[in-house]
């Protein structure tokens, strides 16, 4: 599967209504959690999927019929511990004084008992374990909303991998469990981290696409994030990379790199551009993941390690090597990262050009 077919093959949801089926497709459907506001029928209907009721009551809240199929694709694709519902579902209705509305649902769900509450447990001890890891990674020290979504974006970039099956893995749960997964999986697992690490994150699709990715917000800024595309499927070598270009992109930086007919239910608009140049992401030549260093990052920027400050402004990128930023590469830089959590590739470099140098 190349690249231009990675799109994540979009799982459709489908809602019976009485003895007659219609589709209704995520990229269309709104995803805005808050929705579920409390005393309302998508907080009934949310209680209900959380806790496998087989009858969710929902005739207290005049709830039209036609209006079921989007509030119930809004709860599975916008709560990822979700996992547990099919993406079917029957209800009866009741007379009212506009029309049909809902009386009652009939949910479908694809475990419980203590298949659920184990999956349950793999699911929640993986998003604790990762946001656990990354606490540990910055060591104590303060970090900003970008540097919490740039280490998010290549802990699943460098962690799971594309699943490549004509039937792959959708769910949060289903990535942490296997280590692969489609489209909707990455999107949905990056939701979980970035709400787990106190951030503001929503679904975004496109049926033309085929593809799902997310919205994440920044300094009160939101942002496009697309982990699935910024993680290459291994070549036939082996080789693997991480990738940067979809990160922290504007609508327009999107829509450059050929996105198109997307939608967010929260109807959020990405106009900022401060993690752009000159029409790319400032991290587009970074292709491996980045690691906290110091006060900052350092990566690879074409093959060479750079460091990487983020700053209310955006973000800048050092000269070759120079991972103080002292303006020269010299014996500071090699010890910098002199520690294995660092590739011996950045090690190696830097011998080479010390000794290039005379040093």
């Amino acid at each position: 599967i190349g690249r231009a077919q990675k799109t994540g093959h979009r799982k459709n949801a489908t809602v019976w209504l009485l003895a007659v089926a219609f589709l209704f497709f995520r990229g269309g459907a709104p995803f805005l959690p808050s929705s579920a506001a409390e005393g309302d029928a998508g907080a009934a209907l949310l209680e209900g999927l959380l806790a496998c009721d087989a009858v969710v009551d929902l005739s207290a809240y005049a709830l039209p019929t036609g209006e079921l199929g989007a509030l119930f694709s809004e709860l599975v694709y916008g709560y990822p511990e979700l996992f547990h519902v099919a993406l079917r579902l029957s209800f009866s209705t009741r007379e009212a004084a506009g029309g049909r509305v809902v009386a009652e649902v009939y949910p479908t769900y694809t475990m419980t008992g203590q298949e659920l509450a184990d999956a349950r447990a793999l699911y929640r001890d993986t998003v604790s374990a990762l946001l656990g890891e990354m606490e540990a990674a910055f060591g104590g020290r303060p970090r900003g909303e970008a540097e919490t979504v740039l280490y998010l974006h290549d802990c699943l970039a460098d962690r799971y991998a594309y699943d490549t099956r004509p039937t792959g893995n959708a769910t949060a749960y289903a990535l942490f469990r296997d280590g692969v997964g489609i489209c909707q999986a990455y999107a949905l697992a990056f939701l979980a981290l970035a709400r787990g690490a106190g951030l503001e994150a929503d679904l975004v699709t496109s049926d033309g696409m085929d593809h799902a990715w997310n919205h994440v917000r920044v300094d009160g800024v939101w942002y496009h994030v697309d982990v699935t595309r910024d993680d290459p499927i291994p070549s036939a070598e082996g080789g693997e990379e991480v990738n940067h270009a979809r990160l922290l992109r504007s609508d327009e930086g999107m829509a450059s790199l050929g996105y198109f007919g997307y939608t967010c239910g929260a109807g959020h608009v990405c106009t900022d551009t401060r993690f752009e140049v000159d029409g790319e992401a400032v991290l587009a030549a970074f292709h491996a993941a980045l690691i906290p260093l110091d006060a900052g990052w350092v990566g690879r920027e074409n093959g060479a390690p750079a460091a990487v400050e983020i700053r209310a402004e955006g973000m800048t990128v050092g000269a070759p090597g120079d991972l103080n930023r002292d303006g020269a590469v010299n014996p500071a830089d090699l010890l910098a990262v002199y520690d294995p959590l660092y590739p011996e590739a950045w090690r190696g470099w830097l011998r080479g050009r010390l000794v290039g140098q005379g040093s």
